[in-house]
């Protein structure tokens, strides 16, 4: 029997889907002024957007999760709905999302089901693509006004940056996806399948050495790659205690949705949280004085297919 995923169960009898909707809306107007406020590159507004739907997407998980596994599959559908239906109008239309998840959830909400099972798993599919969305950084011009204390740019050279990379995907898990590199013109290219529950597909730059980056204030990229206004791609770099937890690093995601010519800033204190295959780490923040690897990846949802990415340039800015 398929069972909804919750960090808790039930301990009291099912509430009516009318009662459930109606503290999910109670819970939704007293958390909505306890979202945290980010920032990036974006501006503070869309992550305070994406923040709250968040938000509101975990605590209607939390109301409908145990209602799923008492029984009440159409409560829990009804509260999926509802919260779809809260959360669309900011985010779908306001081109928050990317595309194809903005389109899903859309769809989900425009879609008659054969019966309420059906429905709260395709609620429960595509708030799971939003909580795993994070806004990317994009490319901004050095004369705008948050760089222009930019004093210059450090390539990454041969004699630092291995020429071929370490291919790593989802195949690790038993997924399907594939990936190559082109080295003469420096293209990443691939397709990411979500057989298996695989979905990832990846390049790792090993250094010969530690590299100590502390004199640098951050990474920089200008690339260019495939459906522009849906992709994003993963940045990844290690440090001496990554290297102690298999499979650990730090990440950051980017993009080129306007196909621009300015590279993009990743400041290093973007990296302020170590993970080991999507689950957060206890763990210092990443330190720039010892760095083992840099690496690229295509994953899940923003990238389900074929893709390419193309580095025309990258290294530290200082």
């Amino acid at each position: 029997v398929q069972s909804e995923f919750s960090t808790a169960f039930i301990t009291q009898p099912s509430q009516s889907a009318k009662t459930l909707v109606r503290n999910l809306k109670h819970q939704q107007a007293a958390q909505q002024v306890l979202v945290p406020q980010m920032t990036t590159s974006n501006s503070n507004n869309q992550h305070t957007e994406i923040e709250k739907a968040k938000s509101l997407i975990s605590n209607a998980i939390s109301i409908g999760a145990p209602a799923y596994n008492s029984g009440d599959i159409a409560g829990c559908a009804r509260v999926y709905k509802s919260t779809a239906l809260e959360i669309t109008s900011s985010l779908a239309s306001s081109s928050l999302l990317p595309e194809n998840i903005g389109r899903g959830l859309e769809e989900a909400i425009n879609t008659s089901y054969a019966n309420a099972e059906e429905e709260a798993w395709a609620f429960r599919r595509q708030f799971d693509s939003i909580l795993g969305y994070v806004i990317p950084f994009t490319p901004q011009n050095p004369s705008d006004e948050t760089n222009e204390k930019l004093s210059r740019l450090e390539s990454f050279t041969d004699d630092v940056l291995p020429a071929q990379p370490l291919i790593v995907n989802d195949n690790v898990m038993g997924g399907m996806s594939q990936c190559q590199y082109i080295t003469e013109s420096r293209l990443f290219y691939g397709f990411t399948s979500l057989q298996n529950n695989g979905g990832f597909a990846s390049l790792r730059w090993r250094f010969r050495t530690n590299q100590n980056w502390s004199y640098a204030k951050g990474l920089y990229l200008k690339i260019k790659h495939t459906n522009p206004q849906t992709h994003t791609f993963s940045l990844i770099v290690k440090d001496t205690t990554c290297e102690q937890a298999r499979g650990a690093n730090f990440k950051t995601v980017i993009s080129n949705p306007n196909e621009s010519e300015d590279p993009i800033f990743i400041p290093f204190d973007s990296f302020d949280q170590m993970e080991q295959m999507g689950r957060k780490l206890n763990g210092p923040i990443f330190n720039r004085g010892a760095v083992t690897e840099i690496g690229l990846m295509a994953i899940k949802p923003s990238v389900v297919g074929d893709f390419e990415l193309k580095i025309d340039d990258w290294g530290l800015y200082i």
